[in-house]
């Protein structure tokens, strides 16, 4: 829905910003750790727009891998945004791949709000979810592509490019953004 913001920071919290998107001050939940701005930068985050029973949050990543990982992260049963938001913070983008290469829940179990149960279930998911999206994901794309009218050379290029900038995509996702030409 919201795919990215642009806006001047009007003020930074602890796990938080409000950025000024042409006069509306949003709210955005956003790993600070691997940020170096401050009030008054210019700001471009790729979103995650949250709906629940407890209200609406965004979630705002400044690399487009960071806000997929969320994504597949709060595909976990019984793991949601803010669980998934405080592993990303937590731990980075390279540690939770760390932990998910090692096989080693300990990382995870380490962030506030999760067992080493969840933790677990954390790693067993994400790995096979990972592991589908990155063997299975681009065939089933290009397969989409080819009956949309593209050449095999064509929609291999095109895959590759859009993974260039994000490995952890969905074949639909693939598509969408072969089709946007991002």
């Amino acid at each position: 829905m919201l795919e990215s913001i642009k806006g001047q920071i009007l003020s930074i919290g602890e796990g938080r910003m409000t950025i000024d998107v042409n006069g509306f001050g949003l709210e955005v939940n956003t790993p600070l750790k691997n940020l170096s701005c401050k009030t008054g930068d210019e700001i471009s985050l790729h979103t995650h727009l949250s709906i629940t029973q407890n209200g609406i949050e965004l979630y705002g990543f400044k690399e487009r891998e960071g806000r997929d990982l969320f994504k597949t992260i709060i595909k976990v049963p019984n793991v949601g945004p803010k669980t998934a938001f405080c592993i990303i913070s937590g731990l980075g983008i390279e540690g939770i791949k760390k932990a998910l290469e090692n096989n080693d829940p300990e990382p995870i179990s380490r962030v506030k709000g999760i067992g080493s149960k969840t933790a677990k279930r954390i790693i067993l998911e994400l790995k096979d979810r990972l592991k589908l999206t990155t063997q299975k994901a681009p065939q089933e794309a290009r397969k989409a592509l080819m009956h949309l009218g593209f050449l095999a050379e064509e929609a291999d290029r095109s895959i590759e490019k859009v993974l260039k900038g994000s490995a952890i995509l969905t074949p639909e996702e693939i598509v969408e953004r072969v089709l946007k030409g991002s």
